[in-house]
């Protein structure tokens, strides 16, 4: 299996200083990577790079051995829930099946095969009975399930997950968790996170990123990495889990 995705050297400012410099990452196929900074490290442009949004101003990203542009169709994509418009209206199952644009004929046309995915998709994590739900209907869990549904609905590879329990309780938080790592059974997964405490329970490796970024299993995480990452104290509270077999 090729890698998911590998970054070399990877540089880019927006005209000013550096927002990354000399990033490098190897994500092989079959990883739940999670991705931490304090605000402004880059993250986000980061993943507009992955993406192919954006370009890289030094080095190379490839997805699957392709160029970002060409390997982005096998990557899903949820944004964090404060960028979306919950007043819009439109239903549960309307929302899972704008995952399969750029996989269906046209836009609005969809097929017998695009509903029976999204319904599958529905199932998978556990909202097909809110299907002809509105949107803003939903509670915070109940949409982040909704996001996840929609991601999976174009079939990816790679699931790449911003802030995917934000603004919702431990207890849902975990709920979410406990989905992808069942999803990471066939599924690469990125998660950006600032709960490097509460993800270490299941994540394989860790990508601390403030301008430059490295790489650290869960187990060598330590209170004076964290330090330096946020430039100021972090309390970490540890998590067990099996080792990752992986890279």
């Amino acid at each position: 299996m090729s890698d998911a995705i590998v970054i070399k050297e990877v540089s880019f400012s927006y005209n000013g200083p550096p927002v990354l410099e000399h990033v490098n990452l190897t994500v092989p196929s079959g990883e739940f990577l999670g991705l931490v900074g304090p605000n402004g490290s880059g993250k986000s442009t980061l993943l507009k790079l992955i993406l192919g949004v954006l370009k890289p101003q030094m080095g190379e990203i490839t997805l699957f051995g392709k160029t970002p542009e060409q390997g982005r169709g096998r990557i899903g994509y949820m944004p964090q829930i404060a960028q979306f418009a919950r007043d819009f209206p439109i239903s549960v199952e309307e929302t899972v099946l704008l995952g399969r644009l750029g996989k269906t004929s046209a836009f609005g046309f969809y097929r017998k095969r695009d509903k029976e995915i999204a319904l599958q998709a529905m199932r998978e994590v556990e909202v097909e009975n809110l299907k002809d739900r509105p949107i803003g209907t939903l509670s915070g869990g109940q949409l982040q399930r909704v996001l996840i549904a929609r991601a999976l609905a174009g079939e990816p590879d790679l699931l790449i997950l911003d802030e995917p329990t934000a603004n919702i309780d431990m207890r849902k938080e975990e709920d979410i968790f406990d989905l992808l790592q069942k999803l990471n059974e066939r599924v690469t997964i990125i998660v950006v996170s600032h709960d490097i405490g509460f993800i270490s329970k299941y994540i394989h490796r860790v990508a601390c990123l403030n301008r430059t970024l490295q790489v650290h299993k869960t187990t060598e995480i330590t209170n004076d990495i964290l330090q330096g990452l946020y430039e100021h104290p972090v309390h970490l509270v540890a998590h067990q889990h099996p080792p990752y077999e992986g890279r």
